[in-house]
């Protein structure tokens, strides 16, 4: 706000006498505070362009720092990991047990009969005279082959004839080296041209035959 008002101006003439002429003077007081309510205009076009510029600026620094982070030490890009798969444990399939080629076998005599005919020929006996259960050695004789003796082979004493006789073209000459399917298999036919007598004290114990 301006006030206008007259004021007395003190100035000498040419006799250097005071003269006292009247000037009009002006108020101030209030302007400042006019001029600084005035200051807060809202901003103008180029300032506003100024500040989206700065910003765009300011959104590329970022996209640049944030892809500086997908890349390797050498500068190239990170090649994506591959999706892993957890490997399934051993408990997790269902476990299918390979086949007992024993089961296969078509007998006429029960194989837990052979198995005990077999430890009573070739396996370990107890003090008192009795075969020990699954104890057959079902390569028995092969440390007799060095030697040349015409030792009982095999886990059911297969003589040496008699399981030359018997056996098929592809199994192997000494009993020891067969399989316990392919000696059982060799038995059934002993057994069917022979009897029980083939082994005359075993099935005898062991009340086979009867």
């Amino acid at each position: 706000m301006v006030a206008t008002g007259w004021a007395r101006a003190h100035a000498t003439n040419d006799g250097g006498h005071l003269t006292g002429e009247l000037v009009p003077r002006t108020h101030t007081r209030g302007w400042s505070c006019i001029k600084s309510v005035s200051s807060l205009r809202p901003p103008r076009r180029a300032e506003l362009l100024l500040l989206g510029i700065f910003g765009m600026f300011l959104l590329a620094a970022m996209q640049i720092e944030l892809g500086s982070e997908d890349t390797d030490a050498s500068g190239q890009a990170a090649q994506p990991q591959p999706a892993t798969h957890p490997t399934p444990s051993p408990s997790d399939a269902t476990f299918t047990p390979a086949p007992d080629p024993l089961d296969e076998l078509d007998t006429t005599v029960p194989i837990e009969d052979w198995e005990r005919l077999a430890d009573c020929e070739s396996g370990d006996w107890t003090a008192d005279g009795v075969p020990t259960e699954e104890s057959a050695r079902w390569d028995y004789g092969l440390e007799f082959v060095h030697e040349g003796y015409e030792q009982f082979q095999g886990g059911l004493n297969f003589h040496p004839d008699t399981w030359d006789a018997f056996r098929d073209d592809d199994m192997p000459a000494h009993a020891g080296r067969a399989s316990q399917v392919k000696e059982i298999k060799v038995a059934e036919r002993v057994l069917d041209e022979q009897g029980w007598g083939a082994w005359p004290v075993c099935s005898a114990m062991l009340d086979l035959g009867e």
